[in-house]
């Protein structure tokens, strides 16, 4: 792929020096995962896009343990315990939330790369906002009506309703799209929340009868709801083509997280040439109550890195035993991160840059970018700055 044609025609500048972005595209230059989407060799080539909804606190996920006595005392009443940080091979000054245990694992595996400081420049600290911003690659002063992912496709699947793509460029696990899929004529992904029950509203023939005025939008949904049965019985095929293998996974019902990745292996073990798919974990705006009182290992947080972190896991081990783990790359955002000062409410408001963590197989593994400076006297509103990318490298095998 031609990163100049990339650059100029899918992403902003702002987003350009957004560290997540460029690691998830530097990923696609070296693969050619999109250049040429049907060329021998290249089939199969996959990214995962994990977004955690709510902000969340990247200062209590990744620990910056040089910094550590300037950090408790800005939050004193939420932060780990330094004897609870869990390690990571080859760093003395960077460790993991103790409810990570499967990600360190993967991390000491050179399967996980963690990226510092990502974010965006002048940011905003409204979750709604943020998160436009995040998903459409805009500058925080533009507003844009289509995705940086939904751009990209588009570029590469021109009129894909129309050409009889045999699958869907995208595929969003859950009930609707997120807006990073948003192309400029049309979406490109489809939502898809299991693969038992789907379209049943389409009758086998319709009335063509109708307004006059009305007779062309309603052909035109007509025909979206058509051939999306269409995409849906080349998914509903991969699905039965494939079954987990993993034993990792916890109990339906019980990881959301889990539950996307676990249908996601299964359709790229099953063999659908989809590009792309996106999952999600809510509950991050952790305002009050982050940390247990009596035991800030535990809690509302722990519980959603605990998910994370099993979730990532169990997807990694399904790959690997379905032979797909050379093809799928994954990548972890959220809308940004969290104020360095706590609150008294044992957690933490809106802030800005956090990392966040990339997955595969091909990673070389490894911390991008430097731990956060942490003053002596943070102040209540005071704020993480952004890396920029330039002088960094994505670590590839």
């Amino acid at each position: 792929m031609n990163r100049k044609f990339f650059v100029t025609n899918a992403l902003p500048v702002s987003v350009i020096s957004s560290l997540a972005v460029i690691g998830a595209l530097k990923y696609y230059r070296a693969s050619n995962v999109f250049q040429s989407p049907q060329r021998p060799g290249y089939e199969g080539r996959v990214l995962v896009l994990v977004q955690l909804n709510g902000g969340n606190d990247g200062l209590n996920t990744v620990i910056p343990l040089d910094q550590y006595a300037n950090l408790t005392k800005a939050r004193k009443n939420i932060m780990i315990p330094d004897n609870k940080v869990l390690a990571l091979n080859g760093s003395s000054v960077t460790g993991l939330h103790p409810a990570m245990t499967d990600l360190q694992k993967l991390y000491n595996q050179k399967q996980v790369s963690i990226i510092q400081g990502a974010g965006y420049a002048n940011p905003d600290l409204s979750h709604f906002r943020s998160i436009d911003i995040w998903n459409t690659g805009s500058d925080s002063s533009t507003t844009l009506d289509t995705g940086w992912m939904g751009r990209f496709l588009d570029q590469e699947y021109r009129d894909f309703y129309k050409t009889n793509q045999p699958d869907p460029p995208a595929i969003q696990i859950g009930a609707a799209l997120s807006k990073v899929l948003q192309g400029p004529g049309s979406n490109m992904g489809m939502a898809v929340r299991e693969v038992d029950h789907f379209y049943d509203l389409l009758p086998p023939r319709y009335d063509p009868s109708g307004a006059v005025h009305t007779r062309g939008q309603l052909s035109f949904i007509r025909r979206m709801v058509t051939e999306s049965k269409g995409y849906f019985t080349k998914i509903k095929a991969a699905a039965r083509a494939q079954q987990n293998l993993s034993k990792m996974y916890p109990s339906e019902g019980s990881n959301q997280l889990a539950d996307q990745l676990k249908l996601a292996a299964r359709l790229i073990g099953g063999g659908l040439e989809t590009k792309v798919y996106m999952v999600s974990l809510g509950g991050f705006d952790t305002h009050g109550k982050q940390v247990d009182i009596s035991d800030t290992t535990k809690g509302v947080h722990a519980g959603l890195l605990s998910k994370l972190s099993e979730a990532i896991a169990a997807f990694q081990d399904d790959l690997n035993l379905m032979g797909k783990q050379d093809k799928v790359l994954g990548m972890t955002y959220s809308e940004f991160g969290r104020r360095i000062r706590s609150n008294s409410s044992y957690g933490c408001d809106h802030g800005t840059s956090a990392p966040l963590i990339l997955f595969g197989h091909k990673l070389k593994g490894g911390l991008i970018g430097t731990n956060p400076e942490i003053s002596d006297n943070v102040r209540e509103n005071d704020n993480l700055p952004f890396r920029p990318i330039f002088a960094l490298s994505m670590p590839l095998s």
